[in-house]
């Protein structure tokens, strides 16, 4: 009997000790998030000239961003647990009218070793989070993409989330004179501009598959404005010509409204 207790103890711990080497392994695949950029859904070409409110000639010169805490969300009761895919990243849209293909491809971000599931939707940050917001580009080296001395402002103490450049035929007369006032400036930064937005959609990311989802950015929304203070025309857009800047303190409103437009500017497709 004794010989019994004991063969059966050390079957228990033989049992055990295989199980503890071979644990469970945690399913994963790949996403790619590829950000497509258009005007008005139109494929958005630098220098290429678009109509602005009223029909204004534009053309754009920049357009960039970064996202943060980008994650695939699912349900849990009443609230939703997330699964990050990417804590920073840089968007920008560089291609003009010679560039059509490179353009049509959008600009991708891959994040492998997902794990596998249903997701109910993803999770976007537009800009630099505050915890982030207080480093400095020297504190990276040159692949991260808070590196870049480009996009971080001293007299902000902040990163520059997004530019936006351009220019407009404010007079009508064939001409974008930067010169002579039509030039376009929006930087924006600082911790109160910063917005985020979940986009619902059922995602399923399967063994063996790379999910690619489709992020697709309408430049014309980024300019919708509610405030009529800055929409004295009234068509429902920021009056270009009487703010043609953004990049000091006394334009905060302005900034943060085209921050929060990224929420309505973008879309996804599967």
């Amino acid at each position: 009997m004794r010989n019994l207790l004991i063969l059966t103890f050390l079957s228990i711990i033989l049992m055990s000790s295989s199980c503890d080497n071979n644990p469970q392994v945690e399913i994963t695949s790949d996403v790619k998030l590829n950000f497509l950029a258009n005007y008005n859904s139109e494929l958005l070409l630098l220098e290429k000239e678009y109509l602005y409110a009223g029909d204004m000639p534009i053309k754009f010169s920049h357009f960039n961003f970064y996202v943060a805490n980008i994650s695939l969300i699912k349900q849990n009761g009443n609230a939703f647990d997330e699964t990050e895919l990417v804590e920073i990243d840089f968007v920008d849209f560089p291609h003009n009218l010679n560039q059509v293909d490179e353009a049509e491809k959008g600009q991708t971000i891959q994040i492998n070793k997902v794990p596998v599931g249903e997701y109910d939707g993803i999770k976007i940050g537009f800009g630099v989070p505050a915890d982030l917001n207080r480093t400095k580009t020297n504190d990276y080296g040159p692949e991260n993409p808070l590196s870049m001395a480009s996009h971080y402002w001293d007299g902000w103490s902040s990163y520059i989330f997004s530019k936006i450049e351009g220019k407009a035929d404010m007079d009508f007369d064939g001409a974008f004179e930067t010169n002579a006032g039509e030039g376009l400036t929006y930087h924006m930064g600082t911790d109160d501009v910063y917005t985020t937005r979940t986009l619902f959609e059922n995602i399923t990311l399967k063994e063996n598959e790379t999910l690619e989802l489709q992020l697709n950015l309408d430049l014309k929304k980024l300019f919708l404005m509610p405030n009529p203070d800055f929409d004295q025309n009234g068509d429902g857009y920021l009056d270009i010509e009487n703010f043609e800047s953004v990049h000091a303190e006394d334009r905060l409103v302005i900034a943060k409204q085209l921050m929060n437009n990224y929420s309505e500017a973008i879309s996804l497709t599967e």
